[in-house]
C-alpha cells in the first residue's frame, strides 16, 4: 500500500477505532468473590513537627509512648527475664536538684563479684558532670560514656567489674555553673 503519510495515519486510525466495533477486544469481568484489601489512611506526623527533633522536650523524665498490641503469650521471656532479675541489685533512684559543686553519692552493698551499671541523666546542662564509680573507695570507672542533646540535657553511663565483694559507689559532683535535676540509677549484677 502505497500512500502519503497522512492517508497511512488515517488508515490507522481508522482501523484502531474499528477493531472495538467489530467485536474483536473483549473486556473481561473481575473476578467475583475476591475480598479486596481494606485500606485504612493514617496521618503521619513530619519529622520537622516531632518535638524532639525541634528540641523541645518537658521538664520532667517520662516521654509519651505509643500503646501497641500486647505480646503473645508464646512469645513472653518472662521465665528467663525473673531468673536474671534475682540476680539484680539495684538502688533506690536518685532524683533530685544538684546545686553548682555539689556531690550526690548512691551506695550498693555487693556480696561478690559483680557487674556494676551507673546511669546518670541531667536536665540543665549540657557539659558533661563528673561521675565516678568505685569499690570500697578506689575508682573502677570515671566519666563513662557522656552524651547530650537537645538544649539543656546530657547524661553518662558507667560499666565495670569486681572481683570481691564490698561497698559500690557511685557519686556525681555537679561542675557545672547551674543547679540540674539529677536522676541516678545504680544496679549491679553477680557474677
Amino acid at each position: 500500500m502505497q500512500g502519503s503519510p497522512v492517508c497511512v495515519s488515517r488508515f490507522i486510525c481508522f482501523c484502531v477505532l474499528l477493531v472495538p466495533l467489530s467485536g474483536c477486544h473483549k473486556a473481561v469481568s473481575p473476578v467475583k468473590g475476591e475480598p479486596f484489601a481494606q485500606v485504612v489512611e493514617v496521618r503521619q506526623r513530619s519529622v520537622t513537627e516531632d518535638p524532639a527533633v525541634m528540641g523541645n522536650f518537658p521538664n520532667g523524665w517520662q516521654m509519651e509512648r505509643p500503646n501497641g498490641p500486647p505480646m503473645p503469650a508464646e512469645e513472653s521471656e518472662l521465665d528467663e527475664f525473673q531468673e536474671r532479675l534475682a540476680k539484680i541489685q539495684v538502688a533506690p533512684i536518685v532524683l533530685e536538684d544538684l546545686a553548682p559543686g555539689a556531690t550526690r553519692k548512691v551506695e550498693l552493698q555487693l556480696g561478690g563479684p559483680s557487674g556494676l551499671n551507673g546511669l546518670v541523666r541531667w536536665i540543665g546542662t549540657t557539659s558533661p558532670l563528673k561521675v565516678t564509680v568505685s569499690l570500697a573507695g578506689s575508682a573502677l570507672a570515671t566519666t563513662g560514656t557522656t552524651y547530650h542533646f537537645g538544649r539543656d540535657r546530657g547524661g553518662s553511663s558507667l560499666n565495670a567489674k569486681t572481683t570481691a565483694g564490698g561497698p559500690a559507689t557511685i557519686s556525681v559532683t555537679n561542675t557545672s555553673g547551674v543547679t540540674v535535676k539529677l536522676r541516678i540509677l545504680f544496679a549491679a549484677s553477680a557474677l
